[in-house]
């Protein structure tokens, strides 16, 4: 598939399937083996991979991203998005916060007769509980001057 036809099938793919979770899509633009690898967790197939996108619009109706650089290779697509989202409902045994939050990540698809035949995710988890105020943030470190000896120099 040539490189433009790739990045344009990715970027359909993130505005239907991500942005507005249309299963439909979903389907139309994914092979029959697709699978979806978020971080360490176990692959999801397609059926799972509805399940999630439902849930994920559930706690973050206004989930919406921008992909922020796209970059195809061979049968590679990877992209960096970004985007700022509403905790308004479950995530993941979270009660909403009503908190508005940014997210951000990379993802690598694999493209197989035309179709996206493989996702991984590597989103920043981390910061996005932080701002659900799940997890304390670190304080930041301020270097101290150093230590003056009594007496002057020495």
């Amino acid at each position: 598939m040539p490189r433009d036809d790739a990045k344009g099938l990715v970027s359909q793919y993130i505005e239907e399937v991500w942005n507005n979770a249309d299963l439909a899509a979903l389907e139309d633009l994914t092979g029959p083996a697709y699978t979806y690898h978020l971080g360490g967790q176990p692959p999801r197939d397609k059926a799972a991979m509805k399940e999630f996108l439902q849930a994920v619009h559930v706690a973050f109706p206004d989930w919406r991203v921008q992909i922020q650089d796209i970059v195809a290779e061979s049968n590679t697509v990877a992209v960096r998005w970004s985007g700022r989202v509403t905790h308004e409902g479950m995530f993941h045994g979270i009660p909403p916060t009503a908190k508005r939050i940014s997210v951000c990540g990379i993802n690598l698809y694999r493209i197989e007769d035309g179709k996206i035949s493989q996702e991984w995710e590597q989103m920043d988890s981390l910061a996005m509980l932080q701002q659900m105020g799940m997890l304390a943030r670190p304080k930041p470190q301020v270097d101290e001057p150093p230590e003056k000896t009594a007496g002057g120099d020495t």
